[in-house]
């Protein structure tokens, strides 16, 4: 039995729904057709996925989209409205009971589902599809896994393409290429690229500032067939004072010790509670946001990850990452990595330098 098929199998076993339609549009990407169609999400815009228990899944997209082939699914490409409702009328006859991913609808889109498909009831999946995509299969740590791979050789390459006093633009711009040639031609988010006190922001987008002496943050992640990646590296450029250096040892130990709490069955809560317990004591700086987050097809995937006052149990093969960040007037520094969770522990998937790195 293929990825694809016990995927749909487990999911109606879950819901006890007879068929399932999900959508994505130009703005709301739902990554459940994805996860079900296995077509990574740079081929998708304004498609329909209807899956069934029995029978191949269809992928109803419109003629303006290049046709496509792919294995295991049928493919059907319209022009007219009328056409995708003799389709719905076709797919879904005998069907009552129909699961949606209803956090990602509109009440505009919810409202012309209802219209196309009539007294048909729809159920909300959400819940079932977020327990399904918080565990990874091996296939998808494997793609996961080779896109952390392609993140660490662009981080390992800043230092052939960075020039002192070029802008944090610039720099951006060349990450985002060696991340487009190396995997994907999409990223897992735009990158992040932050000098100097531009970096006390955890989110800040790259400006014209021209990068001079000091700390420069980056957070980046590189996608392989639809999965994504995540990590943040600091780097010096010039000679760290010896402040810089000991706060990056510090951030780094934290890191560390993070990772050393994360196995199968702890709560992410407590996880996150000792974390932020050690940065605060190594550092003197608190952790102002979630320790990581779940990855997998979204940059913030399932599980919803390491938060304050999370219940969730962390489960074996489950795919996150580890980002303990101080800032202040100084600038910022976070350092993030990738992991699977184990029975006993947790494997990388990345590994970031003991050793602020000097450009």
């Amino acid at each position: 039995m293929n990825e694809l098929v016990k995927r749909k199998k487990k999911f109606f076993e879950m819901t006890g729904a007879s068929a399932a339609l999900f959508k994505t549009s130009d703005f709301l990407q739902d990554s459940t057709v994805s996860y079900f169609s296995g077509l990574p999400k740079q081929f998708l815009a304004n498609d329909l996925l209807v899956i069934k228990p029995t029978g191949k899944p269809l992928l109803i997209k419109s003629l303006l989209e290049p046709k496509i082939s792919v294995p295991g699914v049928a493919v059907k490409n319209i022009n007219k409205k009328k056409q995708l409702e003799e389709i719905l009328k076709k797919e879904l006859k005998g069907v009552k009971k129909i699961a949606l991913n209803k956090p990602l609808h509109t009440s505009f889109s919810l409202r012309a589902l209802k219209k196309l498909i009539g007294k048909k009831k729809l159920v909300d999946a959400s819940k079932q599809l977020g327990k399904m995509r918080s565990v990874k299969s091996a296939i998808e740590i494997e793609k996961i896994s080779k896109a952390c791979k392609i993140a660490e050789s662009v981080a390992e390459s800043v230092g052939g393409v960075f020039t002192k006093g070029m802008t944090e633009k610039r720099l951006g711009l060349e990450i985002e290429a060696m991340m487009r040639e190396k995997g994907d031609n999409i990223l897992a988010f735009p990158p992040i690229v932050a000098s100097g006190t531009n970096a006390s922001a955890p989110h800040s987008i790259p400006s014209t500032k021209r990068i001079a002496s000091g700390l420069l943050l980056l957070d980046f992640g590189a996608c392989f067939k639809g999965y994504c990646s995540d990590i943040t590296r600091v780097f010096s450029v010039g000679r760290p004072s010896k402040k810089q250096q000991q706060l990056y040892t510090n951030v780094f130990a934290a890191k560390q010790f993070s990772q050393s709490q994360i196995k199968e069955g702890v709560l992410a809560g407590d996880i996150f509670d000792k974390a932020a317990s050690f940065l605060k004591k190594e550092t003197g700086f608190p952790l102002i946001h979630g320790l990581g987050h779940g990855l997998g097809l979204d940059t913030h995937d399932f599980p919803s990850g390491f938060l304050s006052g999370s219940k969730e149990k962390l489960q074996k093969n489950m795919v996150l990452t580890v980002e303990p960040g101080i800032y202040g007037k100084f600038g910022g520094i976070r350092i993030e990595d990738d992991l699977v969770v184990t029975p006993k522990g947790n494997r990388p998937l990345t590994k970031a330098p003991a050793e602020l790195l000097v450009l």
